[in-house]
């Protein structure tokens, strides 16, 4: 038994326990708090596949922008989420793309190499402005090479994997921690003990976690240095058979290829007035890891519930019992909030989206022009989606269509985190007791 946290047992003459010992079965406040963050730390810490630093970047700035990641991973993981999914989009489009321009050597692998800035060009000697060498994007290097600027690269996928260092032991943790976190979550429903709404939180994170992993499953881990290709042209050669200035351009000289946009830093951060980042130089020395995604049809569909159903997941927590009523009413309020400006952001990413690939004209001549009409604009609109540079909306109706929502979503999220921990101080005697796993063994 136990008494004024003393454990009082019963022993032989020789002072020694000569049987099996159960361990206690409640658990406390700290166990509760250590395992949870603990969860979250090993999730969010495999989870991340960031892209190439920079050659010359100092050991503290790489590790300080992992930390800075998992930062957003665990304030924001849908974020994550989309920033993954829209890498693995774009790596899929590449393989479509170099299978197209008879590449069929050319894998997912390689398009997320290719994009996390795994392939530096070097640029044949023109002048000294000129022969500093830049990382290239999937479709920029498929522009090189289609255009037999720079050979196919003799990489294969066995080259790349051997870059990667994906930690097993780490994985194998991180597998057991969360497994060990979802039976726990579903024991205590079985038994009807309480969840804390920290491990509902953790759950809601891992799940987002999961789900990011696969989207990252073949993209290189912590590689520090890309391979070089040779190009076999100077930057002016390619830029003026292009009838491009040699010196008009903003992040590499292929912006015309791919423009690297749109993203935190090159756009929102500009057009914000804030102090860009030290690697956004002329070329840039990596790719940042900020690269809004461009979604397209089922993907779009995929990442719109996974986002939703992240924050559906606080919503569970709607009729638990809290310290006080009014920390139960925040609680509701935040939830709701969280989910309602993920909806409200899916149905303006949908109308940009629309607006993007020329939908909403196409619905307008569908329902009020000729057929002859329907079929011009039909044509127009396929030919634009084609291109390099679909069509946006303007950065400050995106930015300000945005930021309301992004306040929004702060608050709640803030509250949020602030909760778990100050509903600490009262829980319900059940949400200390610890499952009883042996009911849920065969037994007689």
């Amino acid at each position: 038994m136990l008494q004024n946290q003393h454990i009082s047992l019963r022993c032989p003459t020789d002072n020694r326990i000569n049987r099996w010992v159960d361990g206690p079965d409640t658990r406390g406040t700290l166990d509760i708090v250590w395992s949870s963050l603990f969860t979250i730390f090993i999730c969010t810490y495999t989870m991340l596949c960031l892209n190439v630093p920079a050659m010359d970047e100092r050991l503290w700035r790489i590790m300080g922008r992992k930390i800075f990641w998992m930062g957003i991973a665990i304030a924001g993981p849908e974020f994550v989420l989309t920033i993954a999914s829209g890498q693995w989009g774009t790596a899929r489009e590449s393989v479509t793309l170099f299978q197209n321009s008879g590449f069929p050597e050319w894998t997912l692998r390689h398009g997320f190499f290719a994009d996390m800035g795994g392939f530096f060009v070097v640029p044949r000697v023109e002048n000294e402005h000129y022969d500093r060498p830049f990382p290239v994007t999937s479709k920029q290097l498929n522009w090189l090479v289609t255009n037999k600027y720079l050979p196919f690269p003799d990489i294969r996928e066995e080259d790349i994997v051997d870059k990667s260092k994906q930690d097993t032991i780490a994985k194998i943790v991180t597998s057991f921690q969360v497994g060990y976190l979802i039976l726990q979550c579903i024991g205590r429903i079985l038994q009807k003990l309480a969840i804390t709404t920290l491990e509902l939180s953790t759950l809601a994170i891992v799940a987002c976690s999961i789900l990011t992993s696969i989207c990252w499953l073949q993209k290189p881990l912590d590689v520090r240095t890309p391979f070089r290709l040779t190009l076999n042209a100077s930057i002016g050669e390619i830029r003026k058979d292009r009838l491009l200035d040699a010196e008009d351009w903003k992040h590499t000289p292929l912006d015309f290829v791919d423009d690297l946009g749109p993203s935190w830093n090159f756009n929102v951060q500009e057009y914000m007035g804030m102090p860009l980042p030290p690697y956004h130089e002329r070329p840039v020395s990596r790719f940042g890891n900020d690269r809004f995604p461009n979604l397209k049809g089922p993907q779009e569909i995929y990442l719109c519930f996974a986002t939703l159903g992240y924050a559906a997941i606080h919503l569970a927590g709607w009729n638990w019992t809290f310290p006080t009523r009014m920390e139960l009413i925040l609680w509701r309020v935040s939830s709701v909030f969280l989910f309602g400006t993920t909806f409200l952001f899916w149905v303006f990413e949908t109308t940009a989206a629309w607006h993007r690939r020329g939908w909403w004209n196409h619905l307008f001549h569908y329902c009020f022009s000729n057929q002859t009409k329907r079929a011009e604009l039909e044509g127009a609109r396929l030919a634009k989606q084609s291109s390099n540079k679909p069509k946006v909306l303007p950065l400050p109706a995106e930015f300000w269509s945005i930021l309301p929502l992004a306040v929004l979503y702060g608050a709640a999220r803030g509250y949020l985190v602030v909760e778990v921990f100050m509903g600490l101080r009262s829980l319900e005697p059940s949400a200390y007791a610890v499952v009883n796993w042996t009911s849920f063994l065969p037994h007689v």
